[in-house]
C-alpha cells in the first residue's frame, strides 16, 4: 500500500488502460463496430478526468451561418453553457454550435497514410466553421474565457496572430502503421522505409494551406507525440491565418504519459483559450419561406370612438397595424 497518491501515475494507467481497450475493440466483426468500440472508452476516460464543466460527446459541429462540419469522434463543449441538438437521442446526429465547442478528436485504432489525411480533413471541417466574434472598426475581437457566460473587452485578441481564439483539433491513435521517422542512418537502403508518419504529416499541412486549420498534435498511445514547435524547438509554434507565414517543425517526441499529456494540452486550451458569446437567436432564427400576413387583430389601450376608426375608414393614426386597416374587424372593446 502506497503512503501517498501521485496524479500523473493514474493518468499514466489511464492511457495503459486505453490499449488494453483498444485490442479489446478488435474483437469486433465491422471496421464501424471497431471505430465505435474505441472511441466509447476514449471518451469516458476523459469525460472522468476533465472538469465537470467539460461535456464529452460525439457529432457534428456547426456555425450560426449554416456551416456544418463532418461527423467528429470527440467532442469537448462546455457542459451547462452550450446547446446540444440532438436527433433522436443519436450521437451520430448530435450537434453543437462552435462557439460552445472546447476541442475536437479524431480517435484511430493504427494511423497510416489514409488515416491521417481522413484526420486532417476532419478536423479542417471544425476549425474552418466562423465563430461569432464581435470587433469594432477592423480591431481587436472581443471574446470570453471557456465556462464564462458573457463576452468582455478585457479579452479582446488578434486572430490573426493566433489561435487561442480557435476549436482545438486532436487525433489520438494506439500506435501507426508505418515508421514515424527514418530508422538510424547506419540502416542499410533495402530496410529503409519509403514514407515515414512524419512525412505524410508535414505533406498534409502543406495541403491544408493555413497552419490554424490543422491538427494541434497528434498522440500515439505507444509513446510519441507530434506537435508543431518553433524552428529552434525551445516553445510551442503558434498558428497564424495565412499560408505558409513561418517555417517551424513537426516535433516527435516521447512521452512516458501520452494520454496525460493529451490532458495537459486540453486543460491548458480551456485555461488560455477563447471563445466567443454563443449568439443563440442567431442560431435559432427561422427565415420563413413566405412573407406572414396579419388577418385579424385586437388594439388594446386604444378608444375607438375617440379614434372613429372603422373598416376602411382613412384615418390618419399612426399604430403597428396602420397598413392593415381595411381588415381590422374590432369585435369588441377591450382594455388590457
Amino acid at each position: 500500500m502506497k503512503r501517498k497518491f501521485n496524479p500523473a501515475e493514474y493518468v499514466r494507467r489511464i492511457g495503459c488502460d486505453l490499449v488494453r481497450a483498444f485490442h479489446d475493440a478488435r474483437q469486433a466483426t465491422t471496421p464501424a463496430l471497431v471505430g465505435d468500440a474505441m472511441e466509447q472508452p476514449v471518451r469516458s476516460r476523459l469525460e472522468q478526468i476533465l472538469p465537470r464543466g467539460i461535456g464529452v460527446g460525439s457529432g457534428c459541429v456547426v456555425d450560426s451561418e449554416g456551416g456544418t462540419s463532418r461527423q467528429m469522434d470527440v467532442v469537448l463543449y462546455e457542459r451547462g453553457l452550450c446547446p446540444v441538438f440532438c436527433v433522436n437521442d443519436s450521437p451520430e446526429t448530435t450537434y453543437y454550435p462552435c462557439e460552445g465547442v472546447l476541442a475536437v478528436g479524431e480517435v484511430k485504432s493504427t494511423i497510416g497514410k489514409r488515416e491521417l489525411a481522413d484526420a486532417f480533413k476532419k478536423i479542417r471541417s471544425v476549425k474552418i466553421l466562423n465563430r461569432a466574434y464581435e470587433a469594432a472598426n477592423g480591431g481587436p475581437c472581443v471574446g470570453r474565457r471557456y465556462g464564462d457566460q458573457g463576452s468582455s473587452s478585457s479579452h479582446g485578441f488578434h486572430r490573426d496572430h493566433t489561435n487561442k481564439g480557435d476549436v482545438l483539433g486532436f487525433i489520438l491513435a494506439e500506435k501507426a502503421s508505418l515508421p514515424v521517422t527514418l530508422p538510424d542512418p547506419s540502416a542499410t537502403d533495402e530496410s529503409a522505409p519509403r514514407a515515414t508518419l512524419l512525412e505524410h504529416y508535414v505533406d498534409n499541412v502543406q495541403d491544408t494551406e493555413n497552419d490554424v486549420l490543422c491538427p494541434d498534435f497528434l498522440v500515439l498511445l505507444e509513446g510519441t507525440l507530434l506537435t508543431p514547435q518553433t524552428c529552434t524547438g525551445s516553445r510551442p509554434y503558434t498558428p497564424v491565418r495565412f499560408k505558409n507565414v513561418l517555417p517551424h517543425l513537426i516535433h516527435p517526441v516521447y512521452a512516458e504519459s501520452p494520454f496525460g499529456e493529451l490532458v495537459k494540452l486540453i486543460w491548458k486550451r480551456h485555461q488560455d483559450g477563447l471563445t466567443a458569446h454563443i449568439p443563440l437567436a442567431h442560431y435559432l432564427h427561422y427565415e420563413a419561406k413566405t412573407e406572414p400576413r396579419l388577418k385579424w387583430a385586437a388594439i388594446a389601450n386604444v378608444d375607438l370612438d375617440e379614434v372613429k376608426l372603422r373598416i376602411g375608414d382613412p384615418v390618419e393614426i399612426a399604430t403597428p397595424t396602420d397598413h392593415l386597416r381595411d381588415e381590422l374587424a374590432p369585435l369588441y372593446r377591450k382594455r388590457i
